[in-house]
């Protein structure tokens, strides 16, 4: 074996400059696995220390949303046991739920929360301190918002009620940050407030650290199996942080996959020229005892020599790269790196991954080499085309109508997403079996458009690609997986950028929203609120009102379309449809939001009748049309029981309202998707069911100039909400942050793509230069019959041009059915051309042949005519 070693080292060191060349492509991609790997470990290390210092350094919380409720000693300690807990520390809300024994007392008061004065409890979002300290006994903590609203200080005295007991005067220890959620919440020390509330050793919710946040879901069920009554906050928020940054992985893996893969075709096509320009010295070697298996070997011991260079070289300059990129992550990612995080054992498994693939790589061109026939290739009479079998050209042609066919059918009858992915992989089966195939007839096909302009070299240059395909092959196909990569990758991320930003400005249709986030039968904000909203100056708002629900109680079955999803229930042994009635601000909306009438008017007088308007898509799916009338119930007068619904007693029929349809609209432009709903005015439910609260605020500021001054005044007004759960959303926020994780992903498919096509430029110079050096006499021949140094050059570039744009057709072509089999698999309904993409993989694919061709045609065109004659 060491002799086999020795003589693949010489083999290499005899041809320096396609070694070199090769040894730089392959250790390109270990490049990337290597930065890659550790620029990812140091953005999720980066990342989770942002994450720990918004959200507080802690997992789960886990408790009762009731005051009779608290965990006792033994359910703490049963929790401190658990293997991946690592410390926790308890919580008091002596007057949580809507049961509490003192919710009339209570409810004008802000929430009392008592907590220890320990370092977990410190992680949590309350005790994020402006000023002062967390309480001592006869101590409080108050909010921002009140400090301003109120003009109170550390060491204030507020008096506060503590029923059973009498009130207390407590002084305030501190201030909390500034935090739109937190208008209502007081910290109290734990033991002090038990005492206090007469609850001694009550603990309502229990916050956890774990020892890797990985495990939250085994604990969860573990939780769960002491209680399975437990409310469980998982930090749901903080872990859609940490998935944002993990969505990238997915991403970066396959990148990684497509430039091993890259990489593994350019070893193969190096390989490939080095049994060729060395076929005389393996024939010999063959003549004079050596056996097939010493051949192959000899061939895969090369490839061992050249991986384990290229991984060694990629493992430095990955490494450098990443301390070179730092700024770069920084700037594309949006997270803050101050260190880089080396994770030797991820990045050594991946490089020893990336090893055994251009290793097995390897065993294409070494079982060639040894099925050489001695004699042939001593005489140099082996040609380097490539012949095409004709049943692989069958399985080829088969597989890619079967899986155009496929998709075709699963479009028209079943749109499952299961099949798609089969027929883009039957796709990708197909090219692989027919590239050889394909690539010659799309070289044909071309060399016919360019003859016309180029008719001295068109047909000559044609000859000579197919003559040379089986080392084309390969650098097509790297050609092929970057535009694929391009076109596939850029594509889909655009397509779901698109879709969600779509839905963000449909959430959102104006660029903030006050919300409620009231559960569905308790009253939201007060109808004052928001009139102190929209009158504040610069600002414009649209309010929607709390909902009911209510049954059709005269609806036509016989409406119903075939396969529609409409759910209907049983209500009084008739078939009926549960939607929702509200009021609705029309003359608000239509001052902020697009609103178009199909049929009928908008009459507030009609509406403050009983007239209702509805949507086109309610109107088609319902059956009701313009003058007729829908006849509805409250649930609140229905019983449920055994799938059934039924009046609660014999007045209920009594509460059956017959509501007038007087407008159709297209859509209602505060709802998102396919809308069953009803709407009338604000009045008529007032009068009917007595609800007018708000359930959000949408507003958009319209002079930008008192921007500031206007955030700082709705904070204000939520701040005096008794509510702590009103929420403010920003909608420029979401946008920003789906913008952000777009340009990331964009980032590093481009980073990888250029890469792929450095990997199939430096594969297609070695292979003109190889080439290029076999045909050196022919060369020499046609300068002796009259040719110019010009017309060789130009000979060889368009030879590098066809290579190419074969290969980037091609991607194109099946770029396109990938895209496509794709984006339907993600229920995204119409075709996509990404013809930005196309035109550029047609404009730079032939560029990256001609660059490539450039060197060496040049050297070529400078050898000394009668020295390659008499050679």
């Amino acid at each position: 074996m060491s002799l086999i070693f020795s003589l693949a080292k010489r083999f290499l060191q005899s041809r320096k400059s396609r070694t070199i060349l090769s040894v730089i492509g392959i250790s390109l991609g270990f490049m990337l696995l290597t930065s890659s790997n550790t620029l990812m470990s140091t953005l999720e290390k980066s990342n989770e220390n942002i994450v720990e210092e918004k959200y507080g350094n802690y997992d789960l919380i886990v408790g009762y949303q009731n005051s009779r409720l608290f965990l006792n000693n033994s359910d703490i300690d049963k929790i401190n046991e658990f293997k991946n807990v690592q410390q926790t520390s308890p919580f008091l809300y002596p007057y949580i739920g809507q049961d509490n024994p003192y919710k009339k007392e209570m409810e004008i008061q802000p929430m009392y929360v008592g907590l220890k004065d320990d370092s977990l409890s410190k992680e949590h979002e309350f005790t994020k301190l402006s000023s002062g300290h967390l309480p001592g006994k006869s101590e409080v903590v108050i909010p921002y918002s009140w400090s301003k609203a109120k003009n109170l200080k550390i060491g204030s005295t507020l008096t506060f009620p503590f029923p059973p007991n009498e009130e207390k005067t407590v002084r305030v220890s501190g201030i909390m940050k500034k935090n739109e959620y937190l208008h209502s919440v007081i910290l109290f020390q734990y033991d002090w407030l038990s005492k206090a509330t007469s609850q001694d050793n009550h603990v309502t919710t229990l916050m956890i650290k774990l020892n890797d946040w990985h495990s939250k879901a085994q604990v969860i069920n573990q939780l769960k199996e002491i209680d399975p009554k437990f409310f469980i906050d998982g930090q749901i928020e903080m872990d859609k942080e940490r998935e944002q940054l993990g969505g990238l992985k997915p991403v970066i893996q396959g990148l990684n996959i497509a430039v091993l893969i890259g990489s593994a075709l350019l070893l193969i096509s190096t390989l490939q020229m080095s049994i060729q320009e060395k076929k005389q010295e393996l024939a010999t070697l063959r003549l004079l005892g050596a056996k097939k298996t010493q051949i192959a070997w000899l061939v895969i011991s090369e490839s061992v020599i050249i991986a384990i260079l290229s991984a060694i070289l990629g493992i430095i300059f990955g490494i450098g790269i990443s301390f070179i990129l730092k700024g770069v992550i920084t700037k594309v990612s949006g997270i803050l790196v101050e260190n880089i995080y080396i994770e030797w054992t991820s990045i050594i498994y991946s490089v020893l991954l990336g090893i055994l693939i251009t290793i097995v790589a390897s065993t294409i061109p070494a079982t060639l080499a040894s099925k050489l026939p001695p004699m042939q290739a001593y005489r140099q009479s082996g040609g380097t085309g490539h012949k095409t079998r004709i049943i692989s050209l069958f399985i080829s042609v088969c597989l890619i109508f079967i899986s155009l066919a496929l998709s075709f059918f699963n479009y028209v009858k079943f749109n499952d997403p299961k099949i798609y992915i089969l027929s883009a992989a039957i796709l990708i089966l197909s090219i692989i079996i027919g590239i050889s195939f394909l690539l010659k007839c799309t070289v044909k096909v071309l060399s016919l458009i360019i003859k016309p302009f180029l008719k001295q070299y068109s047909l000559l240059a044609r000859r000579n690609t197919i003559k040379q395909l089986r080392r084309s092959i390969q650098i097509a196909g790297v050609i092929m997986l970057g535009v694929i990569v391009s076109v596939v990758g850029i594509s889909v991320l655009t397509a779901v950028r698109d879709t969600t930003e779509k839905s963000i400005l449909t959430k959102y249709p104006l660029s903030h929203v006050i919300d409620s986030n009231s559960e569905y039968d308790k009253p939201g904000l007060p109808l004052n609120f928001y009139n102190q909203v929209d009158s504040i100056p610069g600002l414009k708002s649209v309010p929607v009102y709390k909902d009911i629900t209510v049954f059709t109680q005269n609806f036509d079955e016989s409406h119903i379309k075939k396969n529609s999803k409409l759910m209907l229930y049983n209500v009084n042994k008739k078939r009926e449809v549960m939607t929702g009635l509200q009021g609705v601000d029309f003359n608000k909306i239509k001052s902020s939001l697009p609103l178009k009438v199909t049929e009928g008017t908008i009459n507030t007088n009609q509406l403050n009748q009983g007239g209702v308007v509805v949507t086109d898509y309610g109107s088609r799916v319902l059956g009701y049309k313009l003058g007729d009338y829908i006849k509805v119930i409250h649930d609140t007068e229905l019983n449920f029981k055994e799938d059934k619904l039924s009046y609660k007693n014999g007045k209920s029929k009594e509460q059956v309202l017959s509501l007038k349809v007087v407008g159709i609209i297209k859509d209602y432009p505060m709802q998102e998707g396919p809308d069953i709903g009803i709407y009338t005015s604000p009045e008529f439910m007032k009068r009917h069911f007595n609800t007018d609260s708000i359930n959000e605020v949408y507003y958009k500021i319209i002079d930008k100039k008192s921007q500031s001054n206007i955030e700082n005044k709705v904070e204000a007004l939520i701040g005096n909400q008794p509510s702590s759960k009103v929420i403010l959303y920003n909608r420029q926020t979401e946008l920003q942050t789906l913008y952000n994780q777009f340009n990331q992903r964009v980032a590093i498919l481009l980073s990888c793509v250029v890469l792929i096509c450095l990997l199939a430029m430096l594969g297609l110079m070695n292979g003109m230069a190889s080439s290029l050096q076999e045909r050196s006499r022919e060369f020499a021949t046609l300068r002796a019959l009259g040719s110019k140094t010009k017309h060789i050059v130009c000979l060889t570039l368009v030879e590098g041009f066809l290579v190419t744009l074969g290969g980037g057709v091609l991607g194109i072509l099946f770029g396109f059915l990938l895209l496509n089999q794709l984006l339907l698999s993600l229920d995204y309904k119409s075709i996509t051309l990404p013809w930005k993409m196309i035109l550029i993989c047609l404009v730079t694919t032939p560029m990256m042949g001609i660059v490539a061709a450039l060197i060496p045609s040049m050297y070529l065109s400078k050898r000394d005519i009668l020295k390659e004659l008499s050679s």
